[in-house]
């Protein structure tokens, strides 16, 4: 087994309204969303942030209100629910029973392939974010990894827990 390691470049910022759009209409799929959940999902979207008396205007967007706010239960939930319909979106480069994706650190394990395959498989992950507009740091054929809070080692089969350095 080998692991590939992604982590999504500022995620909750990067979520657009398209982007929650689609996580919204692949959620419809699975379960019952009201038009009135879905109304109150994009009104909580609403952000406004001053700075000495001046408004901060979000770039690159057509709705300069839309945000994911870092930090509240509510954005960790639409975290989320885009974080599942990325999954979705993974479902042709990974086999999903071997593959995590917590808020926006990903992880899976793959079946021993040449080094050549899973850099091809890592170059795949790496569109399917951009085709939605979002980058990611990508890492492939790894015997051990450092993922959240464990480190995990296919060689032996052990995990220890893991913190990261003091910066």
């Amino acid at each position: 087994m080998r692991f590939i390691k992604f982590d999504i470049c500022n995620f909750y910022p990067s979520i657009t309204e398209v982007l929650l759009d689609k996580a919204i209409s692949f959620a419809k799929q699975h379960t019952n969303v009201t038009d009135n959940e879905i109304r109150t999902i994009k009104h909580a979207r609403k952000s406004l942030l001053f700075n000495n008396g001046t408004e901060w205007v979000k770039k690159n967007t057509d709705n300069e209100l839309f945000d994911v706010t870092m930090g509240s239960f509510d954005g960790a939930e639409i975290c989320e629910l885009v974080g599942l319909y990325l999954l979705h979106k993974l479902q042709p480069v990974l086999d999903l029973k071997n593959t995590g994706l917590y808020r926006d650190d990903g992880l899976a394990a793959l079946k021993s392939q040449s080094a050549r395959r899973l850099d091809r498989v890592r170059k795949d992950i790496i569109q399917v974010f951009k085709s939605e507009g979002l980058d990611i740091t990508c890492e492939a054929n790894l015997i051990i990894t450092d993922f959240l809070d464990v480190t995990l080692d296919l060689s032996t089969g052990k995990y220890s827990p893991y913190r990261k350095p003091d910066i």
